[in-house]
């Protein structure tokens, strides 16, 4: 049996307005799913990118936070949580 190791990296690019309606609304349902009133906006932010590199799919629903846009794109109509995310979000580099 042959086993390979591949070690890859990514970006992903998150925009937001930490004072606009729909991010606050989405972090207030953030800190609801996790039990936890302290959670920071740079964990809820931690949270959709690592959603959107394992699912490679903004279309999703990310689970406590609501729909992310993507750039140049129209806003979801529901549950929109105030984030966009740039369009290479799901390329990956190989060393």
């Amino acid at each position: 049996m042959t086993v390979q190791t591949f070690e890859f990296s990514g970006e992903v690019k998150l925009t937001y307005d930490e004072n606009s309606s729909e991010f606050q609304a989405a972090l207030a349902s953030y800190r609801e799913l996790i039990d936890e009133d302290d959670a920071t906006a740079d964990s809820m932010l931690k949270h959709v990118a690592g959603n959107l590199s394992d699912w490679g799919d903004h279309q999703r629903m990310i689970e406590g936070v609501g729909y992310v846009k993507l750039e140049d794109a129209p806003a979801p109509k529901d549950n929109f949580s105030g984030i966009t995310v740039a369009p290479n979000y799901d390329e990956r580099y190989f060393d």
